[in-house]
């Protein structure tokens, strides 16, 4: 038996031999471009010596710090606007505004990518690690267009390659096993993938509404499993009968 499937069937039948760890607040940014009558995305590769996700492709992104709560790249930001979106993200303003400055400061870490306007980065997403992993992720998931005269690149250690990709690509690429890819990245991509321009890009994300999505397994029979995605924070069912996840996100694909 799988651990994903072990844990998860420990969860489902009420069991308190695997206690899920609580999750530790974080954001990712999705960095596009214009391209033809559509845009492109920004993917990293996340080498396989790293202790989450390892071998997949993803957005820059990481753990919320003390130190983003001080950062003066949301000072400029309306309070109303961030107690909008606070509450869009599940958060209070002030969080939203020190989750907002994670997502700028660790796409400047990673992709060598600044801005200087917080305002230009939008909340568009919102997931949550299921309960089966042992390293556990509350994620914020933000979007923005590239900047005038900015180039994306590996940054940091925390990538081995990157690439600007149209959604659709990468979403067919995905299928046939070329680019494996968590279950958000894969959500954030079939957002992208028929909008026409960053600019619809960005208004669609401005409106859409945003719920704490996490994958979670419910039992069926003495055996089997059916997995739903969940408002983590209210436990309302979102969406049932959904794909279940193939490993840990802490083996990524080297197990």
């Amino acid at each position: 038996m799988s651990v994903v499937r072990e844990r998860a069937l420990l969860l489902a039948s009420g069991s308190q031999e695997w206690v899920p760890p609580v999750p530790r607040p974080a954001s990712t940014l999705v960095l596009i471009r214009d391209c033809g009558n559509g845009v492109e995305t920004f993917l990293m590769r996340r080498p396989l010596t790293m202790k989450f996700a390892p071998g997949m492709s993803v957005y820059p992104g990481g753990a919320l710090d003390d130190s983003d709560f001080d950062a003066a790249i949301t000072d400029s930001l309306d309070e109303e606007f961030a107690e909008i979106n606070g509450r869009r993200a599940s958060a209070t303003a002030r969080e939203f505004r020190a989750l907002l400055a994670c997502a700028i400061r660790e796409t400047k870490e990673e992709a060598g990518v600044e801005f200087t306007d917080a305002s230009d980065v939008v909340l568009a997403d919102h997931w949550v690690t299921p309960e089966h992993e042992s390293r556990r992720f509350d994620v914020r998931f933000f979007l923005a267009r590239l900047p005038e005269g900015q180039h994306a690149y590996v940054a940091s250690d925390e990538a081995d390659h990157a690439e600007w990709v149209r959604p659709a690509d990468a979403l067919e690429r995905h299928s046939r096993d070329e680019l494996p890819m968590l279950r958000p990245t894969l959500e954030l991509l079939r957002f992208l993938a028929p909008v026409s321009s960053t600019d619809q890009a960005l208004e669609v994300a401005r409106s859409r509404e945003i719920v704490a999505r996490m994958p979670r397994a419910t039992p069926v029979g003495e055996s089997d499993l059916s997995w739903n995605i969940i408002n983590e924070r209210t436990g309302e069912v979102i969406a049932t009968n959904v794909v279940p996840p193939a490993h840990l996100e802490t083996g990524g694909i080297s197990r």
